[in-house]
């Protein structure tokens, strides 16, 4: 017989506590269950790439402790890998062939790192990625000996390991497909910046930038071919984005496209089966990639699986990195084709730089380096979508 619970939550990061807890706030009888594949209770995975030189602690990083979890009577069960959804049954399979019985689901299953075409077959193990706190663990191990790392990759992530690998006396190479550094996240004043940080810290970058091949050295790491470039690494972390891990949902027979498909109560297809966080695709293809919405969404499936009406309203959220000595911030920064349509206002001052957008004299996104005393009332602003003239009084 499997073991029955009235929530059942696959997925061991922010949208899955948050959908306990928000579940538990609205429920307070019902039983619930989160099943992670993870070695550990669920942890802060973004402040991974910021603990590389000083490590962590096992449970160090924990969202809660574990009298948080006893407390709300949350059951957590650890190592667990779910491999088969019946939502006929309303069951689930893990991947010692152990079943759960659920009565709501929510899949909160994130995203896993993209591995390029060009990795030898059957050597993905040689190559590095930063996505799990075992992940770290095994760069913080293999940085020790290594002395030329590279980095492939010209995201946040890719600049946050090049940030902490700095601190370590590493020599360090970025290389990527994109014109810019954090192309999702700055516009390209406050890119150039942050290029201008990294190349003065003696970071080689190579923007578009396309890898050939990899060779293995007899005495470890490898030769790496790229189009304009080549070199010998000790060290290769991939850092080339995610893709959302739909394929328990696809296997069930719910509706995925580039992730699962969801309507703004983070339903699926499947009534009783909700999704959240990276793994969950909105309308119009909307997916988010940030901590914060992971949490949001997380809220609003467990208390809609508790018998809730709330509904995902797009809120942007902020993000951050402060890095070689600086601090980069954006919420909702647009895609450069819209920003041809959108009326921008630039500040810059010394390293204080500011950049607004307002589409119909509303504002619609922010990019911001080095006032981080204002970033609360930035991402305020653009939640609330203040308009011109309030922006002109009070953030101007």
């Amino acid at each position: 017989m499997a073991d029955k619970h009235d929530l059942v939550i696959v997925g061991g990061g922010i949208a899955a506590v948050s959908a306990a807890e928000a579940f538990r706030e609205r429920d307070e009888n019902g039983s619930i269950l989160i099943l992670s594949e993870e070695d550990r209770a669920p942890y802060r995975r973004t402040k991974l790439s910021k603990r590389i030189v000083d490590g962590f602690e096992t449970d160090e990083l924990a969202i809660y402790p574990a009298e948080w979890y006893e407390e709300r009577r949350i059951e957590l069960e650890t190592n667990r890998k779910i491999v088969a959804v019946d939502p006929d049954a309303h069951e689930l399979e893990d991947a010692d062939g152990k079943r759960y019985a659920y009565g709501k689901l929510v899949l909160a299953t994130g995203g896993a790192p993209v591995f390029p075409g060009t990795i030898p077959a059957g050597e993905t193990g040689s190559f590095f990625v930063l996505h799990s706190a075992r992940d770290a663990e095994r760069i913080m191990k293999a940085a020790r000996k290594a002395k030329k790392v590279l980095i492939s990759g010209m995201g946040v992530l890719s600049v946050e390991i090049a940030w902490e690998l700095h601190r370590l006396g590493k020599k360090i190479t970025l290389v990527g497909a994109t014109p810019q550094l954090m192309p999702r996240q700055l516009n390209l004043r406050a890119a150039e910046m942050l290029e201008s940080l990294l190349a003065d810290a003696g970071v080689r970058l190579h923007f578009q930038e396309e890898i050939l091949s990899f060779e293995r050295r007899k005495k470890g790491g490898y030769n790496v071919s790229m189009i304009r470039n080549s070199g010998s690494f000790d060290l290769i972390i991939l850092a080339v984005g995610l893709r959302p891990r739909k394929e328990l949902a696809a296997d069930a027979g719910l509706a995925t496209a580039t992730g699962i498909r969801v309507n703004r109560s983070l339903r699926t297809s499947n009534p009783d089966i909700f999704a959240a966080g990276d793994a969950a695709e909105h309308e119009g293809g909307h997916m988010t990639w940030l901590w914060h919405s992971a949490e949001y969404q997380g809220r609003i499936a467990g208390t809609n699986a508790a018998g809730g009406e709330e509904e995902y309203d797009f809120r942007p959220f902020r993000f951050r990195a402060e890095v070689f000595g600086s601090y980069f911030f954006s919420v909702n920064k647009p895609r450069a084709l819209d920003m041809a349509e959108m009326e921008e206002f630039e500040f810059e001052n010394g390293s204080r730089y500011r950049a607004f957008y307002f589409s119909d004299d509303i504002l619609a996104g922010i990019v911001m380096a080095n006032d981080p005393d204002n970033a609360k009332l930035y991402e305020q602003a653009v939640q609330e979508r203040w308009s011109l003239d309030r922006a002109e009084t009070d953030l101007f």
